[in-house]
């Protein structure tokens, strides 16, 4: 039970609730593209340039979150418009979350 209890309290919550909101904005947007069906080739695309504007929105949020907490409503909100607007950015930007949470995580694994 002491070991059970060790290692739940060892466990970092922060890039698990990120990654999980990645994975529900990235499972948004397809479920979006799902009830329009159709996905082509330029929706592919779409999303695949719209990961350079999400990284960059992620990077400015991480930004703004650690000089002016109370400033982060701004991205947050600019986040949110366009993901309930664009199904593309949604997916685009639920990949940058994924990305920027599980890549180091699996390069911290690969050194030890």
């Amino acid at each position: 039970m002491s070991s059970e209890a060790t290692t739940a309290s060892k466990i970092e919550w922060e890039p698990v609730l990120v990654t999980c909101i990645g994975v529900a904005v990235l499972l948004l947007g397809a479920w979006r593209y799902y009830l329009r069906d159709h996905f082509g080739f330029s929706d592919a695309l779409a999303c695949g340039l719209l990961l350079i504007p999400a990284a960059a929105l992620l990077l400015l949020t991480s930004y703004v979150f650690q000089h002016a907490r109370l400033a982060v409503v701004f991205p947050l909100f600019m986040a949110g418009v366009l993901v309930c607007a664009y199904p593309p950015f949604a997916v685009a930007l639920g990949l940058a979350l994924v990305g920027a949470i599980v890549r180091p995580a699996l390069r911290g694994r690969q050194r030890k």
